[in-house]
Formats: C-alpha cells, structure tokens, sequence
C-alpha cells in the first residue's frame, strides 16, 4: 500500500439527489456555404465575360483604326498628286502657252492704279 492518504469523494448534499436539469434551445442548422460559391462564381463568370467583350471591342477598334490609316494614307497620296499637277499646271511657261491658247497676248508694260488719287501709274 502508499503512505498517502485515502481520498474520499466528497458528501452528496442532501435534499437532493437528482443532478439540476435546464431546457437547452435548440442549436440552429448551420447555414450552407452553396449560396456564397454560387455567389463567387456568379461574380467570376461575369467579370470574366466582362473581360472578353473589353477585348473584343478593342480589337475591333484596332481593325477601325487600321483601315482609317488605310484612307488617309490613300488620300495623302492624292492630296500630293493633285497639289503636283496644280504646279505644273500654274508654273509661268504652262500659263502662257494656254493664255496663248485661247488668244491672248502678253501686256508690253505694266500699269498700276494710284490708290489715293485713281491715277495710272507706270507702262506706256
């Protein structure tokens, strides 16, 4: 045997003899995580859409674009051509050969007006 001493379990009290009972509520169900994932895919799905159609309208700016540089480029050529043929059209020579053309003959002076008294100044 051990040279500690015996220990005795301490006395019921007396009156009652039933351990004290209470009404316990009822413990709620615990709320299903389904809505908050049908939630998060909701979310991620249409953000996602969201990205494509960005994308996709980008990239039918970028063919916009493209095919306007096209028209600009085309019509910058034009401009340059039709401003190549305006001088060759106006040069000095090319003027008299059609003023020629249709008769004229070239002035043997020139001859100015006098603004301030409406006198001829200069030629014959």
């Amino acid at each position: 045997m051990s040279a500690a001493p015996l220990r005795v379990a301490p006395p019921a009290p007396r009156g009652r003899t039933a351990p004290r009972l209470r009404i316990v509520r009822q413990t709620q169900a615990e709320a299903t995580r389904a809505p908050f994932f049908a939630l998060c895919a909701t979310v991620l799905v249409s953000s996602l859409l969201a990205a494509l159609g960005l994308h996709t309208s980008m990239a039918a700016t970028a063919y916009t674009i493209r095919d306007k540089q096209r028209e600009l480029a085309v019509s910058q050529q034009s401009v340059e051509s039709l401003a190549g043929q305006i001088e060759t059209i106006s040069s000095p020579a090319q003027v008299m050969s059609q003023a020629a053309a249709l008769g004229l003959v070239p002035s043997p002076g020139v001859t100015y007006i006098r603004l301030s008294d409406g006198t001829l100044v200069g030629g014959q």
